[in-house]
């Protein structure tokens, strides 16, 4: 059993699309998105015995003045982590990753996802993975809903909200509705181009939707299908539709279509429990799922939490929600490249 730095796209595709517990963040079109977006290197590492890869694990290089260098897989997204073909093709990318991390300094691996690692590998689930059975069809979807959050639904669509679904056009409209919602969490904002390139690099399988109050977009969300299978990695409102519901009628709309494009599952994405987020989301009748991430750490040093909820970030995300807007706009992409 060998493991190099992959270079061979199709051959990495190949075994991934085959491979138990393949997420779409496992494929090599996100390598380019990353790198363009963020200039963070990947390293593709494939196991390979008598010529043939029998796992792959990618990882990118996040190199930070504030929390130093670090190896991840996959940044940005939810899911990620090593797919192996047997336990000796595991062991040897988990080698692998420790061997680069310790000649490029880093001070830990993170792992979204997959099997649990050896020992010596620390393991933390802060979130949790909300989905929505679309099995049934979005009729019978509409029926488990309580007869509450289907008011909200004929309220919005009686004020007059109009639904658009694009793709790369309709950045334009997303993005500042993405952009005001992540300062009023006080949450840096990714660049434009982040979504352009996914857009891109997938355009079959990226949509955007928007819901419009006249002639402003005052929701969206981004959305990525993958099998069968739709998940919306990045959902946004401004405050002033939502008291007419335009955020129930957006999860509505883009649930009611990937039901129609024979999904059988919604992923809403990560949330922490018990927090506002993971309530409303609770609404739609989730299935829960704790979302384990897996640690390789450098002596002395301990699991990272890089998340809005570490104490240490309190006063920084109260500063940046009284941020201009456009302050924010020109500051956040430089910080959260950081912040994967």
């Amino acid at each position: 059993m060998t493991v190099d730095v992959c270079g061979n796209g199709a051959a990495w595709d190949a075994f991934a699309a085959g491979a138990a517990g393949a997420a779409n963040y496992h494929r090599w079109i996100w390598k380019e998105a990353i790198e363009a977006t963020f200039g963070h290197r990947g390293y593709y590492l494939a196991a390979s015995e008598g010529g043939a890869i029998r796992g792959v694990l990618p990882l990118f290089l996040i190199r930070s003045r504030l929390f130093g260098s670090f190896l991840v897989s996959v940044p940005f997204f939810s899911y990620g982590g090593i797919l192996a073909a047997s336990a000796g093709a595991r062991a040897a990318l988990e080698d692998a990753a420790i061997e680069l991390a310790r000649e490029l300094g880093a001070r830990h691996i993170e792992l979204r996802g997959g099997e649990r690692a050896a020992s010596g590998w620390t393991g933390a689930a802060e979130k949790v993975v909300m989905e929505v059975d679309l099995s049934a069809g979005a009729d019978a979807l509409w029926q488990r809903l309580s007869s509450r959050l289907r008011n909200k639904v004929r309220h919005a669509e009686n004020r007059g909200f109009r639904v658009q679904w694009g793709g790369a056009a309709d950045v334009a409209a997303f993005y500042p509705v993405f952009a005001g919602n992540m300062r009023n969490l006080g949450t840096p904002v990714y660049p434009r181009a982040w979504f352009e390139n996914l857009c891109r690099v997938d355009p079959e399988g990226t949509r955007i939707v928007t819901v419009w109050d006249g002639g402003r977009a005052i929701a969206g969300a981004f959305l990525c299908e993958f099998g069968r299978n739709m998940e919306a990695p990045w959902i946004a409102s401004l405050p002033e539709g939502r008291k007419d519901y335009s955020s129930v009628l957006l999860y509505w709309s883009f649930l009611q279509y990937a039901a129609s494009r024979g999904c059988s599952r919604f992923d809403l994405g990560r949330c922490t429990p018990n927090g506002g987020t993971y309530s409303f989301k609770k609404l739609w009748g989730c299935i829960e799922t704790p979302l384990r991430w897996h640690y390789w750490l450098a002596p002395g040093r301990e699991v990272p939490r890089l998340r809005p909820e570490n104490t240490k970030f309190h006063v920084a995300i109260q500063v940046w929600k009284h941020l201009p807007l456009f302050v924010a706009n020109l500051l956040g992409p430089r910080i959260v490249r950081s912040l994967p």
